[in-house]
């Protein structure tokens, strides 16, 4: 299985062999996991001029590295934060805090304080 940046670049090379959508999808990407009306946008693209074929950055929702930097950053100010302050002051659900504290952070609550899961020696 290929990824979606080698599979667009894939698109590439071969409109720039001047293959139709059909052609590329039909010969090559038979077998890969974009369907034909992905390959036809990418293609569309590229005829438009378009030469990155990386996604480009949408409107919407902030990054997940941005929501996780806000948590961290008010757990480097008190580690002693509820759950509850840090959704009311990221503004982020409290799942959402939630899950950032326990699965991208990796801590956990001890004797009213968050710190690390995998303790060291520090």
């Amino acid at each position: 299985m290929f990824s979606k940046q080698e599979q667009r670049n894939w698109i590439k090379i071969e409109y720039a062999r001047s293959c139709t959508a059909r052609q590329c999808h039909q010969g090559v990407f038979k077998r890969l996991a974009f369907p034909y009306r992905t390959v036809a946008r990418w293609v569309k693209a590229f005829n438009e001029g378009r030469q990155n074929v990386a996604d480009m950055r949408r409107a919407g929702r902030p990054s997940v590295s941005e929501e996780v930097y806000a948590v961290a950053s008010l757990l480097d100010s008190d580690r002693r934060h509820t759950i509850r302050e840090l959704f009311r002051e990221t503004g982020l659900a409290h799942t959402t805090v939630l899950h950032i504290l326990k699965e991208r952070l990796g801590m956990r609550k001890i004797a009213s304080q968050w710190v690390p899961h995998d303790l060291t020696e520090m």
